[in-house]
């Protein structure tokens, strides 16, 4: 047996193994194959957010052979969850991770709501959400696609994943704080939440309207408006369980034109470009602000042609400084990026990463961040 034999083999066995250690290893290698993929950026990228920035100590620890079992361990809950960002959470294919923690499946048997059962005063704590918006791509094209925002909200202290979804949902239909800064669309005003549940597979949710069909020009963001809410409630879970609609009033036409009659979900991840707008940053965040003792480092992810996005550091009317940088893999499948912008002097900067059309040149996408350095 070659000595490069990877540990997690199911038939590699050196000397200082026992036998009981060996099953082992072999359990959480079949374990791991008989896993189904799922999408998990949100998860990825909101532990990120919350934890900050790994590091490896040294010091005393568990014993040397701990440490083949929590890496096989490892490479099972990764091969169970790999992106949605990813992105996120989708079934058989690779989101956004959220920004909160991973939750376990909620049995069929035991539908949760988004209604407390308790009463009396209930512990709350502040738990980021992600949620989705249908917003403009940037570019010469009057071109929309969702945008995700991760936004913190007080729940009950171990709220249930439909809770988890129905407040994320809440926000979904209230893009107004971000309708002056980002432009997003308001294609749900007027409507309201009721329950949701997550049972037999399914996460359904409970409208009290069907959407009013003129509050959303065209089908394509008629048909986004829906997938909106379908992206937060499963992000919102961590799971890319199919999405039910059901609305108060008996309605089965969503904006007078989409059927209630199926079931929705997210598009696989070659076809996330039919939803999901082509580029996205996520660091800084919008209005962050930033020490000027450290350099900046630009993050994001991209559906772009030939993985290849350019930028632009502009400080007020001021171009400050440009390039491009390259994602990780290029259209149809959505990339990461990052490229650094050095030490800046305090100030406020406005950072757009943009697409540029392989045609003439022209920009295709564009999103802005503004951020302040102090």
């Amino acid at each position: 047996m070659s000595d490069r034999m990877d540990f997690l083999h199911p038939d590699y066995e050196p000397g200082e193994f026992d036998q009981v250690e060996r099953r082992l290893r072999q359990a959480l290698v079949r374990d791991a194959a008989q896993v189904r993929p799922s999408n998990r950026l949100d998860t990825i990228l909101h532990e990120a957010h919350e934890l900050g920035p790994v590091t490896a100590t040294g010091g005393s620890g568990p014993r040397r052979w701990l440490m083949p079992l929590a890496a096989a361990a490892a490479v099972a809950a990764i091969i169970g969850g790999v992106w949605w960002s990813g992105q996120d959470d989708r079934s058989g294919v690779t989101p956004p991770a959220t920004n909160a923690p991973s939750l376990s499946p909620t049995p069929s048997t035991a539908p949760t709501t988004s209604s407390p059962t308790t009463s009396g005063p209930v512990a709350t704590e502040s738990v980021t959400l992600p949620v989705y918006f249908v917003g403009p791509v940037g570019g010469a094209e009057d071109k929309y696609k969702l945008f995700r925002e991760f936004v913190r909200q007080d729940l009950p202290v171990g709220a249930t994943p439909a809770e988890k979804a129905k407040a994320a949902l809440v926000l979904a239909i209230n893009a107004q704080p971000y309708s002056n800064t980002d432009g997003y669309l308001q294609p749900w005003s007027g409507q309201t939440i009721g329950d949701v549940t997550v049972a037999d597979g399914a996460v359904t949710v409970h409208l009290a309207n069907a959407g009013v069909p003129e509050a959303v020009v065209g089908d394509e963001n008629k048909r986004l408006a829906v997938q909106e809410l379908v992206w937060t409630a499963q992000a919102a879970i961590q799971q890319t369980l199919p999405v039910r609609f059901e609305v108060a009033d008996g309605s089965t036409k969503l904006f007078g034109s989409i059927s209630t009659d199926q079931d929705f979900t997210r598009p696989p991840s070659d076809r996330l470009y039919e939803d999901v707008a082509p580029i996205w940053v996520t660091s800084p965040t919008r209005d962050q602000v930033l020490p000027a003792s450290k350099p900046v480092t630009v993050k994001g992810l991209a559906i772009v042609y030939e993985a290849t996005v350019n930028w632009q550091l502009d400080r007020g009317t001021t171009t400050v400084s440009s390039g491009h940088a390259m994602a990780s893999i290029g259209a149809p499948m959505q990339g990461e990026y990052s490229f650094s912008l050095g030490r800046l002097a305090a100030g406020d900067y406005t950072i757009r990463v943009r697409e540029l059309s392989a045609k003439d040149g022209s920009v295709s996408a564009e999103k802005a961040v503004t951020f302040t350095v102090k």
